[in-house]
């Protein structure tokens, strides 16, 4: 009876390729419930912090994807890294979304805007979100190493 192999467990750290990846990266798929029976996905501009891992988001509060979310100010969902053809890493996680106040987090606003680019995803406008995603689980592929697949801990 054959078993299969072991999936190894890396800090992003430790794995220089998909931190660098996770920089030059803008943009991630995110799927949140919208109701009791109903999930949304989306693509959404991101940035990250690294230790710990987090990714901010900011949508507009009348939207699908944060219709609940705006309601409970937390709810379970999935996010993806990498999801583009020639892409050298799919990243795969489930965790938490929770809605954050802009003026709590002003270095994560900072940051968020320099990588945006522009300012198009106004966080200080009040019909905009601001969002956080905590990984629980993560899983990446590297398309480099022969589709291998690793856990990141988070």
């Amino acid at each position: 009876m054959s078993t299969a192999p072991e999936i190894r467990t890396y800090q992003l750290r430790d794995y220089r390729a998909l931190a660098d990846f996770l920089m030059s990266e803008k943009a991630a798929t995110v799927a949140l419930p919208i109701d009791d029976a109903g999930i949304h996905a989306a693509t959404l501009k991101y940035d990250h912090t690294a230790d710990p891992l987090r990714f901010y988001f900011v949508t507009g509060r009348e939207t699908e994807k944060c219709k609940l979310l705006t309601e409970l100010g937390e709810v379970n969902g999935a996010c993806v890294v990498g999801t583009h053809i020639g892409t050298p890493f799919t990243l795969q996680m489930r965790g938490q979304f929770t809605v954050l106040d802009p003026s709590q987090h002003k270095k994560a606003v900072a940051s968020y805007y320099k990588k945006r680019g522009n300012r198009h995803d106004d966080i200080a406008d009040p019909s905009n979100a601001l969002i956080v995603f905590v990984p629980k689980w993560a899983r990446f592929t590297d398309y480099n190493e022969n589709y291998s697949r690793y856990f990141l801990k988070v």
